[in-house]
């Protein structure tokens, strides 16, 4: 029996060519799908050799030939694309955000191939199964939870004697009714199971990093996740030395040393954990990894042991910074001690992402304002990436059982299912006849917020904090930061007018957006405040720099030779801008990150502009020599720069003279801060 596996589409939400252009779309769809990949594995021990269709590869390469304007076709092509795999079985993963997408491309398939079986599984299958099976006849059966052990029982099934009911964790179609049996048990021991079948798929193939799945289960019973449908309370991890072979095996195939290990509650266990570090450490091998973990579960000492050991990256799930929404929801962390792992982090030179939700039900602005203050503690830390996040009910989980029949759908309810500008009327057609599938669509309404608002606020901040991070540090020390947003929105509305959701995130995205806000900061608080008003100095000159990076800007010749045919005239690099300063920027920028008292230090320095490998402008400081000779060099010729290099070196002989300029011309061309004909044109 020959199975073909479709793994669950994560860039599909977004819909037109600049979406799918960006680097963050281009880089999400590169991220591999452990579970399709376990199942995969299992598949090869029962002597298939499964087809795995990567359904964000077929979407980019579908978007590529066809366009964005024929988009809303990608099912229909999907679906006859994956049946040319021939296969019995046409299994399905799924997650929440693209499940409507998922169900219509199995339609599809059982139209064109109506005698074969589509298995779905995944998180957001195994929840709402019932309700699937009964709605969706073209759905044959849902394998619900960890299917390792459970998939070879419905593999024996399909080829024998159809006994359903011996399969564990299947939900089912008996005739005209829904049937469902037991949850399979937990694998208590996950190093039994193979390792991935990487090698059915293009994931690491020039990739900077691989994913391990660490364990599974987590004991906690937070109100608003679903990770406990899915994997259970049951704690579990892989050995250390499972985990370390693994590494060693991609290492040697693929040339990957960086790790991302998967499990939300990794370090929920400290000995685990400690033993985990000390194999690492032991191992002679230079591997790093990142990894998930609790800020209650975590202290200054073992941060430093995972630090020593490779850790570089932490996801901290941290949701909110107000205790009574922390007892609420049932994460009862403290947001005091949150702030301090993300500062202690820092320090050990550990990235954090530090993950916030608003939106609950029981929500007031006060709450709001403390989660705000955890954002900020995120944004002042410079290797920390904030990130705030409205919230969907996610089926299946106590809040969404609790507040049913509150439900409402809206545009861009949240940002985990409605990530994109606009939506597939076709999904959106599934999304309103099937709520109780489909809630992550939907909002809780929160009596307290203004949900518009709240919407508009985590736009503002991711921008504020991908090209502003300092000045809106500035900003949180002088002026509270709901009441700063206020005052912006007002301006905004005054100035841009009113607009729908998905307009206003286009225009957080753009170049316009991020004058404007300098605009609104110098003529609203900058005035009062030195520090803003220098920080705006600083801003508007990388915001320049990003406007000359474009094709449209001419570009300035660098030290042109009137007498010296050269064999390629040199041009001022793109993006790159010049700045000199009468305060420390570096100065300021530490006691932004310390978050105490801000002020100005007295001190001539010298920054430049330059465009980094991602297209954005990046601050450089630079010697009081460079940014003079860069100066010489864009304002006059090439006799000016010699008599400039004469000057600086002390030279005086012509030839010597001639040679030092040279030399500095090509170390400007190296350092990219001057180009040549070749590389403008």
């Amino acid at each position: 029996m020959h199975f073909a596996l479709v793994t669950a589409p994560t860039i599909t939400e977004f819909r037109t060519q600049e979406e799918i252009a960006s680097r963050a779309v281009q880089q999400a769809a590169l991220q591999p799908q452990l579970g399709i990949l376990s199942v995969a594995a299992v598949l090869e021990a029962e002597g298939d050799c499964p087809h795995v269709f990567d359904v964000n590869a077929e979407y980019l390469r579908f978007a590529a030939a066809a366009g964005t304007d024929q988009i809303d076709d990608f099912a229909h092509h999907l679906a006859s694309t994956i049946v040319r795999a021939n296969a019995d079985v046409y299994g399905f993963s799924s997650i929440c955000s693209t499940f409507p997408l998922s169900l219509r491309v199995a339609r599809a398939i059982k139209e064109i191939r109506p005698y074969a079986t589509i298995l779905f599984g995944g998180p957001q299958a195994s929840v709402v199964d019932e309700k699937v099976i009964g709605n969706f006849p073209f759905v044959d059966f849902i394998l619900r939870g960890e299917a390792e052990k459970s998939l070879p029982i419905l593999l024996r099934e399909l080829q024998g004697d159809y006994q359903f009911a011996q399969v564990p964790g299947l939900t089912f179609r008996d005739r005209q009714l829904v049937r469902r049996t037991p949850n399979a048990p937990v694998i208590e021991d996950l190093d039994s199971l193979a390792s991935p079948s990487y090698h059915l798929s293009s994931y690491l193939h020039g990739a900077k990093s691989a994913s391990i799945e660490l364990g599974r289960g987590c004991p906690f019973s937070c109100t608003f996740c679903s990770t406990n449908d899915f994997f259970r309370r049951r704690f579990r991890l892989r050995s250390p030395d499972r985990v370390l072979a693994e590494m060693r095996s991609i290492a040697t195939t693929y040339g990957i040393r960086h790790f991302e290990l998967v499990h939300d509650m990794f370090t929920v266990d400290r000995k685990r954990v400690v033993a985990f570090c000390e194999a690492m450490q032991s191992s002679g091998e230079d591997f790093t990894w990142d990894c998930s973990a609790r800020t209650d579960c975590i202290d200054e000492e073992l941060l430093q042991q995972m630090s020593a050991s490779g850790c570089r990256g932490l996801f901290f799930g941290i949701e909110s910074g107000s205790v009574r929404m922390q007892r609420i929801i049932d994460k009862d962390l403290d947001p005091a001690r949150a702030q301090e792992m993300l500062r202690v982090s820092e320090q050990l030179g550990i990235r954090t992402t530090a993950s916030l939700i608003t939106g609950f039900p029981e929500e007031q602005w006060s709450d709001v304002r403390d989660t705000l203050k955890i954002y900020m503690q995120s944004a002042r830390c410079s290797l920390s990436h904030p990130q705030i996040n409205l919230l969907a009910p996610l089926a299946g989980t106590p809040l969404h059982t609790n507040h049913a029949h509150e439900l409402v759908l809206e545009d861009h309810c949240s940002d985990m299912s409605h990530q994109g500008l606009g939506s597939s009327e076709h999904d959106l057609e599934l999304i309103r006849n099937y709520p109780d599938i489909f809630p992550n669509f939907y909002m809780i309404p929160s009596p307290a917020l203004d949900r518009e608002i709240l919407f508009e606020l985590r736009e503002f901040l991711g921008m504020a904090v991908e090209h502003f991070r300092w000045l809106l540090c500035a900003i949180a020390q002088v002026e509270d930061i709901l009441k700063f947003h206020e005052s912006w929105q007002a301006w905004r509305l005054q100035h841009c007018g009113s607009m729908t959701k998905s307009d206003l995130r286009r225009y957080y995205a753009s170049h316009n957006c991020r004058s404007d806000f300098l605009e609104f900061v110098s003529t609203s608080i900058a005035g009062r405040n030195d520090v803003i008003m220098a920080l705006v100095q600083v801003q508007q000159a990388l915001n320049l720099s990003s406007t000359t990076e474009s094709d449209t800007v001419a570009a300035k010749p660098f030290a042109p030779s009137s007498l010296h045919k050269e064999p390629e005239a040199a041009y001022l690099a793109p993006g790159v801008t010049l700045l000199d300063l009468d305060f420390d920027l570096d100065a300021l920028i530490r006691s932004l990150r310390e978050g105490s008292s801000s002020h100005l230090e007295s001190n001539d320095s010298y920054y430049a502009t330059k465009m980094n490998p991602a297209g954005a402008a990046t601050l450089v400081r630079i010697s009081p020599f460079l940014s003079d000779a860069l100066r010489v060099g864009i304002a006059g010729s090439h006799s000016d720069l010699q008599r400039y290099v004469a000057s600086a070196f002390a030279i005086s002989d012509e030839e010597a003279v001639e040679g030092a300029t040279q030399a500095l011309k090509s170390s400007l061309l190296q350092d990219r801060w001057i180009v040549t004909t070749a590389a403008i044109g």
